[in-house]
């Protein structure tokens, strides 16, 4: 079982999660499928390999050993990047520290509208409908994705940095731009726009 879910890691695009690594393998307990990824781990570490299994983005899949990332970096180095405006990341932190949230709630809370910027964070997958509000009308309630946390490298929420008041980030041009190199930075695949003070929402 431990090369079958060896290949199985090799062969994913996203982060396969425990429910379905157990789903695949129906016979076989949760506690001998961790036991499998563990050994696999320890095998390539006793190999001394450049990648092992990482659990981050609600499952495992296998990865290059942080030692290696300048080296990959330069691999990538002048590829192009999907963008994030200043009203996307706005957005974005504001669902990450905050969810469950409404539409509504997010309008509030950057005193602009914000539909523009959540479809497009909806369609990059970074965010999605988790549900709707009891509010009057139950409008729709927005959270994080896992791929998200994948871009993050965090196995769950509660990883992301500490940030005590939203608000004043969105506010605050300064700390909107420590935001960015705290939590937008270090999205594997995106690459956060100067921030200049422009809240088109329609620019994501």
């Amino acid at each position: 079982m431990k090369r079958e879910i060896e290949a199985l890691l090799f062969a994913t695009d996203a982060p396969l999660s425990s429910g379905r690594l157990r789903a695949l393998f129906s016979d076989v307990e949760a506690k001998e499928i961790t036991s499998a990824i563990e050994e696999l781990q320890e095998d390539y570490t006793a190999a001394g390999f450049a990648f092992t299994i990482v659990e981050f983005g609600g499952g495992y899949q296998i990865a290059t050993r942080p030692e290696y990332a300048p080296l990959v970096e330069r691999l990538f180095k002048g590829r192009r990047y999907a963008r994030l405006s200043r009203a996307g990341l706005e957005v974005l932190a504001i669902v990450a520290y905050r969810q469950p949230i409404t539409r509504l709630e997010i309008d509030e809370i950057r005193g602009v509208q914000s539909s523009g910027a959540i479809a497009t964070l909806s369609e990059r997958n970074l965010l999605t409908v988790v549900g709707r509000s009891e509010a009057v009308g139950h409008p729709l309630l927005y959270g994080t994705t896992r791929e998200f946390l994948s871009h993050l490298g965090l196995k769950a929420l509660g990883q992301l940095p500490d940030l005590p008041n939203v608000g004043q980030v969105v506010e605050d041009p300064a700390e909107l731009k420590a935001l960015a190199s705290r939590f937008g930075a270090e999205l594997a695949d995106i690459e956060i726009d100067e921030l200049q003070d422009d809240d088109d929402d329609d620019t994501g």
